[in-house]
């Protein structure tokens, strides 16, 4: 209809009439590349709310999962550490009896952690932490994501030091199976000592070479544990520069 009116004008040579169409149709071109942009933008804000909202909740079920997590490990690391001072002491040592069969059984005790920051993770990788437009929140949300990176590596380093130690210590000590039909399987940080027997305890029982190996357990599961409080402590700061962003 505008084509049609534009042709009869410009034949008419009403030039003011084409101006106005023309007028007319850029104005109409440009509400509606306007109006397209709005909705662009306003469904970029829900979006944006949305992933924060996520960001958050995940968040805030990371840091009450990490306190319980380090509470697990700060028992792991105490009985890391009771292994290696009991190990100096030979008489002593074997008169431990299944105290000590439970502490060479648990030490390669390090559970993973279950928790982590998914939506955070897929927004970096997606690109789509872009549509939040705060620069210090996004920064904050890298390095955030570094952290518990970071946690995932180093348990993966150090498992493999837990594990090696714990098969020359039982290989040493001889750990056997006490021959039942079923063994009985407790939650993380027990082990029923009726399962297990120690056919050799006095080849761990003041072994240098054991003592070595256990205080450096002792050692790795203590860094562990202070470095899961650093990223406690920064998951608070985290959680509170999430939280006062989006309250604004």
């Amino acid at each position: 209809m505008i084509l049609r009116r534009l042709t009869k004008h410009v034949k008419d040579q009403n030039w003011f009439a084409v101006a106005l169409d023309f007028l007319i149709v850029v104005v109409g071109v440009f509400i509606g590349i306007q109006v397209a942009n709005w909705n662009d933008a306003r469904a970029d804000r829900g979006q944006a709310a949305d992933l924060m909202t996520r960001i958050v909740s995940e968040a805030t079920t990371a840091r009450s999962e990490m306190s319980r997590y380090i509470e697990v490990h700060q028992g792991i690391s105490d009985d890391a550490a009771r292994f290696a001072l009991a190990l100096r002491d030979k008489d002593s040592c074997m008169a431990m009896g299944n105290e000590l069969t439970i502490l060479i059984i648990s030490i390669a005790d390090f559970p993973p952690p279950r928790f982590s920051l998914a939506n955070a993770e897929q927004a970096l990788n997606t690109g789509s932490l872009s549509l939040i437009r705060s620069t210090s929140i996004r920064a904050n949300i890298q390095t955030m994501t570094d952290e518990m990176g970071f946690v995932d590596r180093q348990w993966q380093r150090y498992i493999r030091v837990k594990q090696d130690a714990n098969r020359e210590a039982q290989r040493v000590a001889g750990v056997s199976l006490t021959g039942r039909s079923e063994i009985v399987v407790v939650p993380m940080g027990g082990y029923d000592p009726g399962s297990y027997e120690l056919l050799t305890p006095g080849k761990i029982c003041g072994n240098t070479e054991i003592i070595g190996l256990a205080a450096n357990v002792a050692v790795l599961q203590a860094i562990y544990v202070d470095y899961l409080a650093q990223v406690e402590r920064a998951l608070d700061d985290y959680l509170a520069t999430l939280s006062e962003e989006t309250s604004t």
